[in-house]
């Protein structure tokens, strides 16, 4: 089955993938280079942070190339790191009133935007 061409929505989508994956891939670069005195603005312990943000950024990355390939797992895998975004925010700032940031307001963009495109990958690929 041939994929239909590509809408905003499917490229803002692909856009936003490959953000995150930079974003995350940075800040995992931060902790680890204790850049920014990022070590100290964070409550839970900046390895597990390191750690966690490494492998989101990996799962970000997996996702955008199954975006690209039009994997019908791909969008799902986009709302659970949406959500796994949104909650860690909250974990990094070790409270429920939280500073919004860009990433939070980028996560949360991603959240409807990749629910809604689940039923346009369905049948294009696993």
């Amino acid at each position: 089955m041939v994929p239909p061409r590509r809408s905003v929505a499917d490229w803002l989508l692909l856009a936003i993938a490959v953000e995150k994956t930079v974003q995350h891939t940075f800040i995992t670069w931060a902790f680890a280079a204790n850049r920014f005195d990022l070590r100290t603005q964070v409550l839970p312990p900046w390895e597990v942070l390191m750690v966690s943000g490494g492998v989101v950024a990996v799962l970000f990355a997996v996702a955008a190339v199954g975006l690209w390939r039009w994997r019908a797992w791909a969008p799902t895998l986009l709302v659970a790191l949406a959500l796994f975004d949104i909650g860690g925010e909250f974990v990094a700032q070790g409270t429920v009133i939280i500073e919004i940031v860009v990433s939070f307001i980028v996560a949360v963009i991603l959240l409807p935007l990749a629910w809604r495109a689940r039923p346009r990958y369905e049948g294009y690929g696993r």
